[in-house]
């Protein structure tokens, strides 16, 4: 993404769970993410202070701001975010896309802020139209691949992931999204593997930091991840 990042990555659970929305944490501009992600606390997930009881199923038990998008199978679907200003940015970047139709930026842009309203064949589109403009756009196919997992097909996304990684290994936003679908997968060591390669490939960044600080919780250590919109 371009330059703000924020999110408290998503946990998803049967039980005890309080869904909200919040942008993910490879940022791109004011109110957009490459990793739109639904939030819930689930209670039995680690307290405040960021310590982390390792989860025993997919989904269940996660601790707070660790990233899990896929539902499973027959859960109900959240109400898309109907946050004004998330409403008012996609607004505002429909018309600058109308203007600007060719512009790959904008069209990122407009991408995660539909996947920020969980308007998924939206996202899609507009992922798609970023990349027959420029085919291969690394960034926009992790992004649409973000986009099938949070629609269910985390096999189909980690391929396309994968495919960006063969070409371009130091890809921070593809480990970081790679790691999203292996921890909501239950794949912990795998998952963190990904968390440290981008924490290490630049900490500087909020990519970096907080892949850092889901490290950091998952080791038990106390963190915090970089705030929304930092």
């Amino acid at each position: 993404m371009l330059s703000s990042q924020g999110s408290r990555p998503i946990t998803y659970g049967r039980t005890s769970l309080k869904k909200h929305y919040v942008l993910a944490g490879v940022g791109v501009a004011v109110l957009v993410a490459a990793v739109i992600v639904v939030v819930g606390t689930s209670s039995g997930g680690g307290d405040a202070a960021g310590t982390v009881a390792a989860p025993s199923t997919a989904g269940q038990s996660l601790p707070p701001g660790h990233p899990s998008v896929a539902g499973k199978s027959g859960e109900s679907t959240p109400a898309p975010v109907t946050d004004g200003a998330v409403q008012q940015k996609i607004a505002q970047l429909e018309s600058t896309s109308a203007d600007q139709p060719d512009n790959v930026a904008v069209l990122l842009e407009l991408g995660d802020a539909y996947f920020l309203g969980q308007r998924f064949p939206k996202a899609a589109r507009t992922f798609r139209r970023a990349l027959l403009i420029d085919p291969g756009n690394p960034t926009a196919t992790v992004r649409l691949a973000m986009v099938w997992h949070a629609d269910g097909d985390s096999a189909r996304a980690a391929q396309a992931i994968r495919a960006v990684l063969d070409k371009a290994p130091d890809n921070q936003e593809a480990h970081y999204s790679m790691a999203i679908i292996y921890f909501s997968a239950n794949r912990i060591d795998k998952a963190k593997a990904e968390w440290v390669t981008a924490a290490k490939l630049d900490p500087s960044t909020a990519i970096g930091r907080r892949s850092q600080s889901f490290v950091d919780l998952l080791e038990g250590k106390q963190t915090s991840a970089p705030a929304d919109g930092e």
